[in-house]
């Protein structure tokens, strides 16, 4: 299960090439609600399961195919058994946007690619042909010659560009902001959220514990998560329900308890408005995708 608090995902720079590739199995260290700095592109190979990106949650499954940008706290979480072990769940490429930028002001051409990098604030979801044609140089791509390496790496990024079906994930700017806020405090705060969820959760007690004044605590949290203090208390009791509706058979009624909802009726009114579904409409859906086999060659559903 994801955690409510996003941790820092220091990468390396993979001996000083432009980019970083991994093929993962799950479960690995990165199963946790973190963000790393780097742009991340990720591909799933084997199981079906839900993705938590920023204020999102959705369904993934073999082939699904997502871009998702620097300091977005994101966590994949599959829906196989307990204690299952799936050798190679993951094809991922991380890199910099620095890297881009300077490489664009030496190659013109690159600057075409910008879109594709612009639109990935909030993470990009990549459908139809273009999974097949990405994994196919993905999959490659760790075999490969230095110079084929970054060849193939601009091909899958203009695949990117030029996909049709295409979402992108959200409308606001749930990600961590590391140029006005301190990672240290900002956990902090996370953290009260999520040990209190049950509860009542005061802003004012979060702006007493990193020493803000009430109107200065709210500036600074809505320019760190782009939402209010209230409205991100409820998304973090909504994401969390999910992950209880997905993962559990409590009842719909002993969830909303649980995470810190005093009354059903509130609790399915707030679910809908930031799911987009109701709680047992979400649950049916989740297990509906469970079920569910990507048909394309080169993907595996166990």
């Amino acid at each position: 299960m994801p955690e409510m608090k996003p941790s820092l995902e220091v990468n390396d720079n993979n001996l000083g090439n432009s980019f970083r590739f991994q093929r993962c199995g799950w479960p690995n260290d990165s199963d946790k609600w973190h963000f790393h700095p780097e742009y991340e592109l990720h591909q799933i190979v084997r199981t079906s399961g839900k993705l938590f990106i920023g204020d999102n949650v959705l369904n993934f499954r073999p082939g699904s195919l997502f871009l998702i940008g620097p300091y977005t706290p994101h966590n994949f979480v599959s829906d196989a058994r307990s204690g299952a072990v799936v050798p190679e769940r993951d094809l991922i490429l991380q890199f910099r946007k620095e890297w881009i930028e300077a490489s664009a002001n030496v190659l013109t051409e690159l600057r075409l690619l910008r879109p594709a990098f612009d639109e990935a604030v909030f993470g990009v979801e990549y459908g139809g042909e273009t999974q097949q044609a990405v994994y196919g140089l993905m999959n490659r791509i760790d075999s490969e010659e230095p110079l084929e390496r970054l060849i193939s790496f601009m091909r899958i990024i203009d695949h990117l560009k030029q996909c049709r079906r295409k979402t992108v994930l959200g409308t606001s700017r749930y990600f961590i902001d590391m140029r006005t806020a301190s990672l240290r405090r900002f956990n902090k705060v996370v953290d009260y959220i999520r040990e209190h969820i049950e509860e009542d959760v005061s802003m004012e007690e979060a702006a007493d514990l990193v020493g803000m004044s009430y109107k200065m605590f709210s500036r600074w949290f809505i320019e760190c998560t782009g939402i209010g203090f209230r409205r991100y208390v409820i998304k973090t009791r909504i994401n969390k329900s999910c992950e209880y509706l997905f993962s559990t058979s409590r009842s719909i009624q002993e969830i909303c308890y649980l995470v810190g909802f005093n009354n059903v009726s509130n609790y399915n009114r707030l679910f809908r408005q930031v799911i987009g579904v109701t709680p047992s409409e979400f649950r049916r859906k989740s297990q509906e995708a469970q079920e569910y086999e990507f048909p394309l060659e080169g993907f595996a559903a166990a």
